[in-house]
């Protein structure tokens, strides 16, 4: 498997599991409905960017995997200042 290869691939994986965070989190209603919104709508950018990933180089791929890891920061934050966050 070539690096670009990898690459793509934790892309997916991690838009995969952003996916499921997300899900869960408003499953167990833990963050504002706007604010789940918001960041579902950025996952779903993350997810539609105009240029396929598949044709992006080695450098946007990690990019854009620094882009979900981002989001999911956003995210863990949102849950933390929350009301009644541990």
């Amino acid at each position: 498997m070539t690096e670009r290869e990898t690459l793509l691939k934790q892309l997916d994986d991690q838009l995969e599991s952003a996916l499921i965070f997300l899900n869960l989190i408003e499953e167990a209603e833990t963050l504002p409905q706007d604010v789940l919104h918001e960041c579902k709508e950025d996952l779903l950018t993350l997810q539609n960017k105009h240029i396929p990933a598949e044709m992006c180089s080695e450098g946007k791929l990690m990019e854009r995997i620094l882009e979900v890891e981002a989001l999911l920061d956003k995210v863990k934050w949102e849950i933390k200042k929350s009301p009644g966050a541990l």
